[in-house]
């Protein structure tokens, strides 16, 4: 006890924890010190305030943004002034926004649209040729053809699948996850395989989040994956003090094997996402394996993630990565497959763009499962007008949170959304983690983004658009099976939670864009 004790008082977490804490209270108390050093001051820090709530309110930005941020400097003036200045004021975002344009530009070459390919989608989908040409145009990923994909239901799954194909790797594999946890089981089998592929001459990377791994990682765990001659990187390596760029998070989940393979979906890497551990009841998750082509676009995309830095930009050879593509027996009807990633540094949002162009194409029904729910304008307005035309939206939630105000947050929308139609269900054997959106059994979205603020505007995400590929139909007969086991959200349901809870979801949505 006292040997576990020490750790945690000597470890890097908490002093992560204590200087972000110590962050937040210099501001507190800077604020209070200027409100009451003179009226001049004071007089100013109005009239700064005021400037800035002109300015956020006319910002091409989110509407609940630029609600949350109005009211926090309108009602304490001089600390939402500084809170904003302070989050707003990001060098070293800016430096890899910078680094990233300049590394996309490196891999544009690489991910050009084939002109027989586009030729014969836009035959065939003409509804979706505009948000293709949307995705190429201002992301760089083109509509692949020459693809297949297998879809996994659960974590458990995919583990045992990753597993087989992980041995088979013969050039290289890549690796960008958001979360790895030393202790259990799924980690340390990954990384036993890993370290045996590199001593057989495997080129091998890997690039984990500094802050989702932060109480899960040693500081120094890339130095100690180094010594087995994995080339590691660390995203956004934690910098707590007076630092908000790891606010930013890389939330893709994205395995490459030999340019041929890959994986991406909800699954990190630890042992509840596998179900060997249980925390929030069964864990219900999803993952998707592509190979082909399309896996050329995922490719890129890790090797721009893997060369934007804060302090310097890489050439790599890219020619050696992006085309060595799969030269596997490829059927006509096997669809169309369309990756894409998400920046916070950019302005156009493609997780919410491509959600709610499934919406908007949907002829019969949307089947949505995600873990939060935490609604912009345009998301709410676009699951309510598919509901009020007479598509069949249903959406699957979890009965069992991992995080308390993350569920009381998404009961507050529930009302709104039963009123215009919209049916919803909470997966009562546990925690739903899955992130996908279903439409007419001919489009699908499968990746790392969640319906909620952080997914669609703060973190890096990576998704597949999917255009009639077979494997559509077993996503939506996993979703039917899956709502079997839910329970159905009603008015009796929200009548039912408690009082305080209902509160205290109201409150929080005022600052949910900020959380």
């Amino acid at each position: 006890m006292m040997t576990r004790f020490f750790k945690i008082i000597y470890s890097n977490k908490l002093f992560c924890l204590l200087m972000m804490i110590a962050q937040l209270s210099v501001l507190l108390l800077l604020s209070a010190w200027l409100g009451d050093y003179s009226k001049y001051f004071y007089t100013f820090m109005n009239f700064l305030s005021a400037v800035l709530i002109i300015y956020e309110i006319n910002r091409e930005e989110e509407p609940g943004f630029k609600l949350t941020w109005v009211m926090l400097i309108a009602i304490i003036p001089i600390f939402g002034t500084l809170l904003y200045i302070f989050l707003h004021y990001n060098r070293a975002s800016k430096k890899i926004a910078v680094h990233s344009d300049e590394i996309r530009g490196h891999t544009l070459k690489y991910t050009k649209q084939e002109t027989d390919v586009l030729q014969k989608f836009s035959e065939t989908y003409q509804e979706d040729i505009g948000i293709s040409k949307y995705i190429y145009d201002y992301s760089g990923f083109p509509v692949y053809k020459n693809s297949s994909a297998e879809y996994f239901s659960l974590g458990d799954q995919m583990f045992i699948d990753l597993k087989d194909e992980l041995r088979k790797a013969e050039k290289f594999i890549f690796i960008e996850m958001f979360i790895i946890n030393l202790n259990g089981r799924m980690w340390p089998e990954i990384l036993e395989i890993l370290k045996e592929k590199a001593k057989e001459g495997v080129e091998v990377r890997l690039m984990y989040d500094g802050m989702g791994c932060m109480s899960l990682l040693p500081n120094d765990y890339d130095d100690t994956i180094r010594k087995f001659g994995i080339n590691c990187r660390v995203f956004a390596p934690i910098v707590p003090f007076f630092s908000t760029y790891q606010n930013n998070r890389d939330h893709r989940k994205i395995i490459l094997i030999d340019g041929k393979t890959v994986y991406t979906g909800g699954v990190n890497f630890a042992d509840e996402y596998i179900n060997e551990r249980e925390r929030f009841g069964h864990w219900k998750d999803n993952a998707i394996k592509i190979t082909g082509d399309a896996v050329s676009g995922y490719t890129s995309m890790f090797l721009q993630m893997w060369n934007t830095s804060i302090n310097k930009v890489k050439e790599d050879n890219y020619d050696k990565y992006i085309n060595s593509v799969s030269d596997g027996d490829f059927k006509e009807g096997d669809g169309y497959i369309i990756p894409f990633a998400d920046s916070p540094l950019k302005k156009d949002r493609f997780g919410e763009t491509m959600y709610i162009n499934n919406l908007n194409l949907a002829k019969d029904y949307v089947h949505i499962m995600t873990p939060y729910l935490v609604l912009g304008t345009n998301m709410m307005q676009a699951l309510k007008f598919a509901a009020k035309r007479g598509v069949d939206v249903k959406i699957i939630l979890p009965h069992i949170p991992d995080k308390p105000y993350a569920f009381w947050l998404a009961g507050t929308y529930y009302r709104e959304l039963l009123g215009a139609g919209v049916k919803i269900y909470e997966y009562t054997p546990g925690f739903v983690h899955s992130k996908m959106s279903i439409s007419d059994d001919k489009r699908a979205i499968i990746g790392t983004i969640n319906h909620d603020y952080r997914s669609l505007y703060l973190h890096y995400e990576c998704a597949a658009y999917l255009v009639d590929v077979p494997q559509i139909k077993d996503m939506e007969s996993d979703f039917v099976h899956t709502l079997s086991l839910c329970e159905e959200v009603t008015e009796d349901t929200i009548k039912n939670r408690s009082l305080v809870t209902r509160i205290l979801g109201r409150v929080i949505r005022l600052i949910a864009p900020l959380l």
